[in-house]
């Protein structure tokens, strides 16, 4: 942290902050507000999918996670028991599902009272 002025020069003080483990993101808690926002706009689906797209064309990452949700992106969108499979697996906290789950396609959906 800077503090003041000794002569003329600013000086840097270890900031006394807790353990950083403490301030962990609760990864399964995001997953959840993304599946609420998902269950009441199953429209904004087409965001993540055109995420997909851009990352593919952009060549941003491996195509094996893309593939992945595209895939169960567009299951859910034919079938209802396909939707409420995604999520499921959206809400699970599973170890598991971390690495697809770190592509995640779901940046930029806009707010909405279910998912926040």
């Amino acid at each position: 942290m800077l503090k003041g002025n000794v002569n003329g020069k600013m000086r840097w003080e270890a900031m006394n902050l807790p353990d950083p483990h403490f301030r962990c993101v609760d990864h399964a808690a995001h997953w959840r507000r993304i599946a609420g926002h998902l269950e009441g706009r199953p429209q904004d689906f087409e965001v993540a999918l055109d995420n997909l797209d851009r990352w593919e064309q952009w060549g941003r990452t491996h195509p094996g996670p893309i593939g992945e949700w595209r895939k169960r992106i567009r299951a859910a969108q034919a079938s209802e028991t396909e939707f409420h499979r995604l999520l499921e697996f959206l809400r699970e906290d599973n170890h598991d599902s971390e690495p697809l789950k770190s592509c995640s396609p779901f940046v930029g959906l806009p707010p909405s009272r279910a998912g926040g």
